[in-house]
């Protein structure tokens, strides 16, 4: 600044009066105006400092606020995968096993369980998962037969009905609630298959839940669906991890039984409903039948449903409801296979 104005401070008025080359104002010697520019120089100065202070602290203060902020996004982002791995069984916090024990403890510390049924059903429990064989107690057997019958004696506005071939139902146990209608859907299918003659040689009992993940687990041990046991970082044993279609099909297929997933991905009617699905499950159980008879009790085994995008199934007996993803079964030639 000294440089810019130097040549400037001798150029004399009217009368040896100096002007001052950054507010006009007239001096009366060189001296003076000298001092005086220096004053307009310091202040300057301090002006442009306190600018650059004045940045460098709002810059300071975005970078703090941006920094909180992606910490809060980050610790955001964190609960809410943690409340995804609790919502879909992989936080870690045990499995079948460790929930049966669990609720049987809070049962008996409310009163509703004595001891010694908490020790008989803890016993029955641990053979049933050493021989990895359902235990049986949450099975209800005559469900399709019940069903026939009550269509055909009983409700006189349906004009047709379509069952699948037998099955037993299985509902969730102190174990499995909240979590386990992929694998009770399963156990119910099994069911079905089994009583079967055509796999004989690849079904054998109802596997119980843990043993369906050590299933599962050795389906993509051999290669079935990489992506889908990628999703559960290759576990499933020992955890509260939802099942879908897709687990199933592998382990199916591991058993050498023909299936196919059938998606039907958006829908096909006016808000929102599917009536292309209506029209295939329709015809999967209508398409042997020729009797015309009101009352159709089909050889076909149920279909394994599940919600898009989620992993909640339902098993198609009757026509009855609608779901988006169709697992059918196919009676096939089957490699002898062992549940144990």
């Amino acid at each position: 600044h000294c440089e810019k104005f130097s040549c400037r401070f001798h150029r004399a008025v009217a009368g040896h009066l100096y002007e001052c080359p950054m507010c006009s104002l007239t001096c009366t010697s060189i001296q003076i105006l000298e001092e005086h520019v220096d004053l307009h120089l310091e202040e300057n100065s301090f002006l442009e400092g306190g600018n650059m202070r004045d940045l460098e602290l709002a810059q300071q203060l975005q970078t703090e606020e941006d920094e909180r902020q992606k910490s809060e996004e980050e610790k955001q982002e964190r609960e809410e995968f943690k409340k995804l791995q609790r919502q879909y069984g992989l936080d870690n916090s045990g499995g079948y096993k460790q929930q049966f024990l669990k609720n049987m403890e809070r049962e008996v510390n409310r009163g509703r369980m004595q001891p010694f049924d908490y020790h008989k059903r803890k016993a029955d429990m641990m053979e049933s998962l050493a021989f990895g064989i359902d235990d049986g107690k949450t099975k209800t057997s005559g469900i399709i037969e019940a069903l026939c019958k009550y269509y055909q004696n009983e409700n006189k506005d349906v004009r047709r009905v379509w069952l699948s071939a037998g099955v037993d139902h299985f509902h969730s146990s102190l174990g499995d609630r909240g979590w386990g209608c992929g694998y009770r859907n399963f156990q119910m299918l099994l069911s079905s298959l089994l009583q079967n003659s055509l796999y004989n040689d690849c079904l054998r009992a109802i596997p119980s839940i843990p043993k369906i993940q050590s299933m599962i687990e050795d389906a993509w041990r051999e290669g079935f669906d990489p992506r889908g046991a990628s999703h559960f970082n290759n576990r499933l044993h020992g955890s509260k991890a939802w099942i879908g279609a897709c687990e199933i099909y592998s382990l199916l297929t591991s058993l050498r039984i023909k299936c196919q997933i059938i998606d039907f991905h958006k829908p096909t009617g006016p808000t929102g409903t599917h009536p292309r699905l209506f029209e295939w499950v329709l015809h999967y159980y209508s398409a042997d039948n020729g009797s015309g008879a009101k009352v159709v009790c089909a050889s076909k085994p149920p279909i394994y449903l599940q919600h898009e995008g989620q992993y909640h199934n339902k098993l198609f007996l009757p026509f009855l409801y609608l779901f988006l993803y169709v697992l059918q079964i196919r009676a096939a030639f089957c490699i002898p296979s062992s549940f144990n």
